[in-house]
């Protein structure tokens, strides 16, 4: 049995005084040195003249393990060596981060199939002349001003109060349900980085130790959050347009006119916008943009002349002014969304609100987006750590942007752009994985 790489010796050529072996848990048995070899040692820790661990040499950031490592021999598992422990368990937490991302696509592609199916039938009922029917309760009626303030879970839990009995929105509210229960499985506290973080401040807690560390959660994982909160603000602005177009058609004496109030609507609109910004995310923070002055002209829609809302018109009307610059910076990022900036800027012009059009464009996108991650063609890293793939033979032979971020991707004659690199680990696991 070759237990040395290097020199090709066998067990019983070693000399277990100068060259200690180490025995992994599938029995075969390599010298230390080819071990430490075979395991990258070199490029997590500094070690001395003589083989020994002196200090450590990174900080074992997310994906900074190659591949998960294994037996050379059998391909066996290591993770029983704790010699070896940091630099397995760095591999393992990089495998479920990149499951994680896989699963997150495809349970978020179908909630905005579903989203868009709501929207196109709802188009198609506002569409028709019929007037549907506002499903409110005769016992919940009242001759005060019915009154749409506080949270937005506020605002569509007394909208479902007031129309228990409409069938219309049993679809859409039970996708909102789903939306909300799918952005608390993606947060990153319920994410293989955010879990560990948790566990190693607990950790420090109990020994006293007063160290601040921060969290590695990178950049992948946050995407699919702010994804999801983007469809959940979109839900919700739904069903308030909905509901308020047909209060507003029916406003009379024995149907009170409605006052809103969707103030902490647009604060959430600039928080998105100002993490989605931070976290190279352009096509997002546009959404943000839109959805602020959306909210703006739904509430302007409905409130007295002269009030306070005309003077947040010029902040509506900067915040699409900040979108369509999106829009003409990362044109790849924010596909389609321009269009729906120009139908907003109607809406705020005319103090009128409607159902947005159907988004080809942006659909097409999103079907893109599922079969980027079908693990097709090979896999690659953007400058600020974004997946894409390259397919036909996997090379990259033009330039493009970065789907996520606009940064230079792709390359000339296989060769890449600056600071792109080969995500051999993410392909690896999910070269192929059938969606």
């Amino acid at each position: 049995m070759v237990v040395d790489f290097i020199l090709s010796s066998t067990f019983e050529e070693a000399n277990l005084d100068e060259d200690p072996c180490i025995i992994p848990p599938c029995g075969h048995i390599l010298t230390l040195e080819s071990m430490d070899g075979h395991m990258s040692m070199s490029n997590f820790y500094t070690m001395n003249t003589e083989g020994s661990i002196v200090g450590l040499r990174n900080s074992a950031e997310p994906f900074s393990a190659s591949e998960m490592k294994s037996c050379p021999t059998c391909r066996g598992p290591l993770r029983g060596l704790n010699r070896y422990g940091r630099i397995v368990r760095r591999a393992l937490i990089d495998e479920a981060t990149k499951k994680f991302i896989v699963w997150a696509n495809i349970g978020f592609i179908p909630l905005v199939t579903r989203m868009q199916a709501i929207e196109a039938e709802l188009r198609e009922t506002a569409g028709s002349g019929k007037k549907a029917p506002s499903g409110v309760s005769p016992e919940t009626l009242s001759s005060e001003p019915l009154q749409l303030k506080g949270t937005r879970d506020q605002q569509i839990s007394q909208i479902g109060t007031l129309t228990r009995k409409e069938n219309r929105y049993k679809t859409i509210t039970q996708l909102r349900r789903e939306i909300k229960k799918f952005l608390q499985q993606v947060n990153e506290k319920e994410q293989p980085f955010g879990r560990i973080f948790d566990l190693v401040q607990d950790a420090r807690r109990h020994r006293g130790i007063d160290v601040d560390i921060h969290s590695k959660v990178d950049i992948l994982q946050v995407r699919n959050r702010l994804l999801t909160t983007v469809l959940l603000i979109r839900c919700d602005y739904t069903i308030l347009l909905t509901f308020l177009n047909n209060r507003k058609g029916e406003t009379s004496e024995s149907s009170p006119s409605v006052k809103v109030d969707l103030s902490i609507n647009r604060k959430e609109c600039e928080e998105l916008i100002a993490e989605s910004h931070s976290k190279n995310q352009p096509g997002i923070t546009a959404e943000g943009h839109l959805y602020w002055a959306r909210y703006l002209a739904l509430e302007r829609g409905l409130a007295e002349p002269g009030s306070e809302l005309t003077q947040l018109l010029d902040e509506g009307r900067g915040h699409l002014q900040l979108a369509h610059e999106m829009c003409d910076k990362h044109p790849n990022q924010t596909v389609g969304i321009r269009n729906e900036v120009e139908d907003v800027e109607k809406m705020l012009r005319d103090s009128t609100f409607y159902m947005p059009v159907s988004n080809e464009e942006k659909a097409a996108v999103y079907a893109a987006m599922a079969h980027d991650f079908r693990g097709t063609g090979h896999w690659y890293y953007c400058e600020n750590g974004h997946p894409f793939t390259v397919g036909e033979c996997g090379m990259p032979m033009e330039t493009s942007q970065c789907p996520q971020c606009g940064s230079p991707v792709g390359g000339r004659d296989h060769q890449s752009v600056g600071g792109v690199r080969l995500a051999e680990d993410m392909e690896r696991q999910f070269g192929r994985v059938q969606i």
